[in-house]
């Protein structure tokens, strides 16, 4: 995937009441953007086997998941978008449960979450990689933009679960599963660690926030950063097995003419979204706070909001206008 180092909205500061001592493990090769696993544990060794399994599958995942690369033996989302038009691919389970987890995803959020939104997205990228790595600054133009959503049909993503298949019948569409994929990780690497019997830990995929404690530890304590870049919290809230995850409009984003162009592209204007400058969903999956942090982040607040409430959502919210509002059992 393209290197993009990405900024770390939420950050534990401590846990409390865990025997056994605290290992903290980092790495910049998956997801392009900065990962971290903490692991309480009787031992190093322990500690050590533990995250270098865990991380050799979070390349595995980064691999099978990448847009952007090819890899010898493997097909990746990026053998699909290169297919399409062409042929069903033949791909790995992951990438099966992924991308159905994305069509759920779009009927969920009422289509704000679109996995087949890739040749739009693919046009802010470019304009948006131009601005960062050679300053040349620029807008797509309307006209741009309208061309590429005539390929963006959800629809147009044929999954074969019996045979293990993908195939994009556009042969212009393609998919981005940059709203979907850390948080299918972050979730994917609580249940590894579950399984390799670590009572407390915590996985940060990116901003993608997981904890993981039993009755004998106590909770996270999580400051989620205020979009002001100011160094300060919005937030402050305390996580017990359970994820938060944080879009913001100060994550990746460039400016023209004095105005900022963030990442997150609104499917139904085509340009970035601008109604908030950060959502954080918190709840049981990581997976799921991605689908509707993203979600709640394109829309308007009283949009979101009751989007928010029909799916159990519990959520922040910091508009644009500098309003904070927050459903009744955020953080708790």
């Amino acid at each position: 995937m393209k290197k993009i180092i990405a900024l770390i909205f939420l950050s534990a500061l401590m846990l409390t009441g865990c025997a056994g001592n605290k290992y903290t493990y980092s790495y910049y090769d998956v997801f392009d953007t900065f990962s971290s696993i903490t692991l309480y544990c009787e031992d190093v060794k322990e500690a050590k086997s533990v995250s270098d399994e865990l991380h050799e599958e979070l390349l595995r995942l980064n691999r099978l998941f990448d847009i952007y690369n090819d890899y010898e033996g493997v097909n990746n989302i990026k053998t699909i978008n290169d297919n399409a038009g062409k042929a069903p691919v033949k791909v790995d389970e992951d990438i099966i449960r992924l991308l159905s987890e994305g069509r759920r995803a779009y009927d969920e959020t009422e289509g704000a979450v679109n996995i087949a939104l890739g040749s739009v997205l693919e046009i802010w990228h470019k304009y948006r990689e131009d601005a960062l790595e050679n300053e040349i600054y620029a807008v797509p133009s309307d006209e741009e933009l309208k061309t590429a959503s005539q390929h963006t049909d959800i629809n147009s993503i044929v999954i074969d679960d019996t045979n293990s298949t993908v195939y994009i019948t556009d042969p212009e569409a393609s998919i981005d599963v940059g709203a979907i994929a850390k948080g299918y990780v972050t979730d994917y690497a609580k249940e590894f660690l579950r399984e390799r019997g670590i009572g407390a830990g915590m996985v940060n995929l990116g901003g993608n926030l997981i904890v993981l404690n039993d009755e004998n530890k106590k909770s996270f304590k999580t400051g989620i950063t205020s979009p002001e870049g100011d160094g300060k919290y919005s937030d402050i809230i305390f996580l017990s097995n359970s994820s938060a995850v944080t879009s913001g409009s100060y994550q990746r984003y460039y400016e023209y003419n004095g105005r900022r162009y963030n990442h997150i592209i609104d499917g139904k204007t085509l340009w970035p979204a601008e109604n908030n400058k950060s959502v954080t969903v918190t709840g049981e999956s990581s997976l799921k706070g991605d689908i509707f942090s993203t979600a709640l982040f394109i829309l308007p607040y009283e949009e979101g909001r009751a989007l928010a409430e029909k799916n159990d959502v519990e959520a922040l919210w910091i508009t644009s206008e500098d309003e904070k509002y927050e459903t009744e059992n955020f953080g708790k």
